[in-house]
C-alpha cells in the first residue's frame, strides 16, 4: 500500500512537471490585447485568454520569469506566438501609452460610471460626482452644458483612446468633443427645440437597436404626444431609480410601471424632465426627422424582432402571439 501511495505521488509529480513545462508553449492567438493599470504577470492568462491552470501557471513564472515586469498598455501581437515568446519579446514593446475606451449607445451615467471604473480609468462614482458638479471651465468650453447640469447624454457613443493616466475631465472632453462636432453644432435650432428632440432621441435609443427602424419608432412616440395619448416606453422607467442598463431588467420594469413618477411614461401625458441615455447621430436624426406611418403601438419579441400595431386590439393581438 505504502508503495502503491508513493508511486502515485510520483506519477502526480511527474504529471505536473510535464504540464509545466508545456506552459512553456501555449499559444497567444493574434490580437490587440490590453493591460489594465494594476494587473499583476498573474493575471496574463486571464488578459490573454489562455486556458492554463492558474496554480500551474504560477509555479512555471516562478521557475521561468521570478523577476519579470508587466507594463500597462496596449500591445498588438501580430502572428500567433507561444507564451515564452510573449514574456520574452512581445510583452516589453507596448503599442502606446493609451487604452480603449468605447461608450455603448444607450448608456447612463450609471453604465458609463461602473465601466470607467471596472477599468481602472477613475474611481467609482467620480463621474456622477462630476457630473451633478460640472466645473465651470468645461461648461463654457461646451455651448450645450450652460443650461444643462448633467454630462451624461452628451458624452457620445463611440470607441476613444486615451491615455492610461489620463484624468476624468481629459476622458469625458474627448466624448463631448465628439458630441458637438457630430450633433449640437450642426443644427442651428433653439435650446428647448434641442433638448426636447435629445430626450426624445435617448427613449428612441433605448427602445429600437436598429437604426433603419428608429424613425418608425419615433414616429409613432410623437404621434402619441401629439394627439396626448402617453408614451408607454418602459425603457423610461428605470431612470427614476438611478440603476445600470443591467440592473433595469423586465421583472424590474414590471414592479415598478405602476408607481407614478415623472420618468414611467404611462401615467403622465408628456415627456419626462431629462434624457435618459446618451444617444447617435442617427438616433437623433430619427427624433428630429419622424417617419409617420399608421401605427400607435409596437413591440419586440424574445428575437428583439418589433411588430406594430395600429389599435389597441392589434397590440393585444401581438403581445398574446410573440411575448408567450
Amino acid at each position: 500500500m505504502k508503495k502503491y501511495i508513493i508511486w502515485t505521488i510520483i506519477l502526480v509529480l511527474v504529471f505536473c512537471f510535464f504540464q509545466i513545462l508545456n506552459i512553456w508553449n501555449t499559444a497567444v492567438s493574434k490580437w490587440k490585447y490590453i493591460i489594465q493599470k494594476w494587473d499583476t504577470i498573474s493575471l496574463i492568462p486571464k488578459r490573454f485568454w489562455l486556458d492554463i491552470n492558474p496554480t500551474l501557471y504560477k509555479i512555471w513564472l516562478k521557475i521561468s520569469w521570478p523577476s519579470i515586469i508587466l507594463k500597462a498598455w496596449t500591445y498588438s501581437i501580430n502572428s500567433n506566438i507561444s507564451l515564452n515568446e510573449l514574456l520574452s519579446k512581445s510583452i516589453k514593446t507596448p503599442d502606446s501609452l493609451d487604452q480603449e475606451i468605447t461608450i455603448l449607445p444607450g448608456w447612463n451615467i450609471f453604465d458609463i460610471d461602473e465601466y470607467l471604473s471596472n477599468r481602472w480609468a477613475i474611481d467609482k462614482w467620480e463621474l456622477i460626482n462630476l457630473s451633478s458638479n460640472i466645473p465651470m471651465k468645461i461648461k463654457d468650453k461646451y455651448a450645450f452644458l450652460k443650461s444643462n447640469n448633467s454630462l451624461e447624454w452628451f458624452l457620445y457613443p463611440d470607441t476613444y483612446r486615451v491615455n492610461l493616466w489620463a484624468k476624468i475631465e481629459d476622458i469625458i472632453k474627448v466624448a463631448l468633443d465628439e458630441f458637438g462636432s457630430k450633433i449640437y453644432y450642426k443644427l442651428d435650432i433653439n435650446w428647448d427645440y434641442f433638448y426636447n428632440k435629445a430626450i426624445l432621441a435617448s427613449i428612441v435609443q433605448k427602445e429600437e437597436r436598429s437604426t433603419e427602424k428608429q424613425p418608425i419608432v419615433a414616429g409613432i412616440l410623437l404621434k402619441r404626444l401629439e394627439e396626448n395619448i402617453a408614451l408607454w416606453a418602459d425603457a423610461t422607467v428605470c431612470y427614476e431609480y438611478q440603476l445600470t442598463s443591467k440592473a433595469c431588467t423586465p421583472q424590474f420594469i414590471w414592479e415598478k410601471i405602476h408607481i407614478k413618477s415623472s420618468y414611467n411614461t404611462r401615467n403622465q401625458l408628456w415627456l419626462p424632465p431629462t434624457p435618459i441615455s446618451n444617444f447617435t447621430k442617427e438616433t437623433f436624426d430619427a427624433a428630429n426627422n419622424p417617419q409617420s406611418s399608421d401605427y400607435y403601438y409596437y413591440l419586440h419579441d424574445n428575437e428583439w424582432y418589433i411588430h406594430y400595431a395600429k389599435t389597441l386590439d392589434e397590440h393585444v393581438k401581438n403581445k398574446n402571439l410573440y411575448l408567450k
